[in-house]
């Protein structure tokens, strides 16, 4: 007897989740784009399923299909296990026994015909709720069902035999992997970030946006989520609102396919439209601890979104999400299912989805809640709650970590942030901090032994030592969000002084630094982040231009007036203590400043006595002859007058400062 290889497929839960599997199983699901789809061909022969669906009028609630098969040489057994609540109308090949029908191995292209109750009702809860019951339906001159699955198991000798499946609409119609529409109606596509996008209209539904304001929002949701591989098409349906109360605005069941109620508006948070296109990016396995995010992320992705394609304002989105503080109960846990009302993850879950991005966005450079989308859906298995926490801590760090483990774990409810700390996060708005210096007119102050007042800013700037520079720097926020400055005074990096605070948008304050140089010296002196020079030099001695007497002979008794006029050119002030001498004798001392770039005339007034006196002070001379009085040339009474006090000494009669001629580079 001839051995035969024989393997026997059973598939059904793995394929209905779009997953491939090695190993001898298969079942059909019905994976088409459009009206047809065909499976990948192996090596070996095909085992060819093709389903025809068709509407019965006559019949409200149910449809009708054939499902018609095309078999390979090589097949040996052939088994087919109809859905549930089916009724036989026709077989041809087959024999049925338990629910099941098995091939009679000789007939070709065998099928079964039958009819198929379609409609589905559900009682929802939610901001998503509808007024009605059906969530797929036939009403007779059209229906939006689900596309009908036919099990199948097979076997064969020599070479593999694969499943190839195919949904054909007899008449108006047109149908995806998951759902179908069937009756009149107009198709229109547009292709975006690598998506095939296909919009059906029943000619039953009017629809409350325009077809391109549908396609423009749905594919800017493409483009904005980053979260993974999208799916090669997307399949939209209107729902015909004018015979049907559906129990839900829009259902997405799994897959690349969703249907939308023709009414539902794109300027609201609850953009449904968006919301059942994120349905479609979620790829990941969840579990209790997880199923929370499913519509949690759909409804928050959904007005934020709605909100960044400025089809809303913030205070709508607020609104939205802070209905998850306002109304949810307490005891609602999101990682335990058994605590929910049905609005709990639509609700709270919004919000605690939001924060969390929210918080992420403020803790690293440009990673979002999307990252962490992301790695559940490429995780591996079912997604528990604390998988769910190590997966935010490992993309953001433990303190978000643990933030996402209170709001998920406990019935912690986060609030509802405000439009200023949403423009810090979410649209780069943030404080944006900025130094600058001082009007030029009182830029620079210095104090100190030799000058009190203002620093040209136009100029270097240069002290003498001892001296004390006060810097005012301009602090001001710039941004869109209030912010936090902290600005340190250093002098060469080595920091003397701190200023912080907080500056609301537009806001500027004045900050005033100072410090005293000692020792001469080049210096950076930084405040926040402005930097100046500054040159630090000691002191010249004051230079004497010039010694004049008021006359170069005079009498004995009469004053004599000597005038100096002393000068700096240097770019600090001079100073130091300057000696009147006569005929090589120090008669006065006295303590002398020149500002910068400057000059001054000092004056004494002294009485010597008579005879020629040569006077010296600095580099400068001068010569005075001092005549006795007539009487004493006449030979009356002889004496020595006393000598006058002279330069800056108690006795002398006058002492006059005449003042600075010329500023040539300071001013103050």
């Amino acid at each position: 007897m001839r051995r035969r290889r024989v393997l026997v497929f059973s598939l059904l839960a793995v394929l209905a989740l779009g997953v491939g599997l090695p190993g001898p199983a298969t079942a059909e699901t019905a994976n088409v784009s459009a009206a047809n789809v065909t499976t990948t061909t192996q090596d070996g022969g095909t085992l060819q399923l093709t389903k025809r669906v068709r509407l019965t009028p006559d019949r409200p609630g149910e449809i009708e299909v054939t499902a018609k098969f095309s078999e390979p040489d090589n097949l040996v057994e052939l088994e087919t296990e109809l859905p549930a609540r089916t009724t036989v109308i026709e077989t041809d090949g087959f024999s049925e026994s338990g629910g099941q029908f098995a091939w009679d191995g000789s007939t070709d292209a065998p099928s079964l015909t039958y009819r198929l109750s379609v409609n589905e009702t559900r009682e929802t809860e939610g901001p998503l709720a509808g007024r009605g019951d059906y969530t797929f339906v036939d009403a007779g001159p059209w229906a939006l069902v689900r596309t009908p699955r036919v099990g199948v198991s097979w076997s064969w000798r020599g070479e593999n035999v694969t499943l190839d499946r195919q949904t054909r609409v007899v008449g108006e119609g047109v149908a995806s992997d998951a759902m179908l529409f069937l009756g009149p109606h107009a198709e229109y596509t547009r292709r975006a970030h690598g998506q095939q996008f296909q919009l059906v209209v029943p000619a039953a539904a009017t629809l409350a946006e325009p077809r391109r304001e549908i396609f423009e929002s749905v594919t800017a949701a493409s483009d904005a989520m980053r979260v993974g591989d999208r799916d090669a098409s997307v399949f939209m349906i209107a729902g015909p609102t004018t015979t049907v109360e559906w129990s839900v605005r829009g259902l997405q069941t799994g897959g690349n396919s969703f249907w939308v109620r023709d009414t539902q508006r794109l300027d609201v948070p609850d953009n449904v439209w968006v919301h059942e296109y994120v349905h479609t990016r979620q790829a990941y396995d969840r579990n209790d601890g997880t199923r929370w995010f499913t519509e949690a992320s759909a409804t928050y992705y959904a007005a934020l979104l709605s909100l960044e394609q400025d089809r809303i304002a913030f205070p709508a989105f607020s609104t939205r999400l802070e209905a998850g503080d306002i109304r949810s109960n307490p005891g609602e846990i999101l990682a335990v299912p058994s605590t929910w009302t049905g609005r709990t993850p639509y609700l709270k879950g919004a919000l605690v989805a939001g924060e969390l991005d929210r918080q992420i966005r403020l803790a690293t450079d440009g990673r979002t809640l999307q990252r962490v989308f992301q790695r559940m859906n490429a995780a591996d298995g079912p997604l528990t709650a604390p998988a769910f926490q190590s997966i935010v801590a490992d993309v953001v760090g433990p303190e978000v970590g643990q933030l996402a483990d209170r709001y998920t774990t406990t019935d912690a409810v986060p609030s509802m942030w405000t439009r200023t700390e949403h423009l810090r996060a979410f649209e780069g708005a943030a404080p944006r901090i900025e130094y600058g210096l001082a009007p030029a007119a009182d830029r620079y102050r210095v104090t100190g032994p030799y000058r009190n007042g203002t620093l040209d800013a136009g100029q270097p700037v240069e002290l003498a030592t001892g001296e004390r520079l006060s810097l005012d720097v301009l602090v001001e926020n710039t941004g869109d969000a209030a912010g936090e400055f902290d600005a340190a005074f250093a002098v060469d990096d080595r920091r003397l002084d701190d200023r912080s605070g907080s500056l609301d948008p537009g806001e500027q304050r004045r900050l005033t630094f100072a410090h005293t140089f000692d020792s001469p010296g080049t210096y950076t002196l930084t405040a926040g982040t402005r930097s100046i020079t500054v040159t630090v030099q000691r002191p010249s001695p004051p230079a004497v231009a010039d010694l004049r007497p008021n006359a170069s002979r005079v009498t004995a008794g009469d004053a004599l007036e000597l005038t100096a006029r002393l000068r700096n050119d240097a770019a600090v002030p001079a100073a130091g203590t300057l000696t009147l001498y006569r005929n090589e004798t120090a008669v006065s001392t006295r303590e002398v400043v020149v500002r910068p770039g400057s000059e001054r005339e000092i004056a004494s007034v002294t009485s010597p006595a008579v005879g020629v006196h040569r006077f010296r002070l600095g580099n400068a001379t001068a010569t005075v002859r001092v005549d006795a009085p007539p009487t004493e040339r006449d030979g009356a009474a002889t004496g020595t007058a006393a000598d006058g006090a002279g330069f800056g000494v108690s006795v002398a009669v006058l002492t006059v400062i005449l003042g600075v001629l010329a500023a040539r580079r300071h001013g103050g």
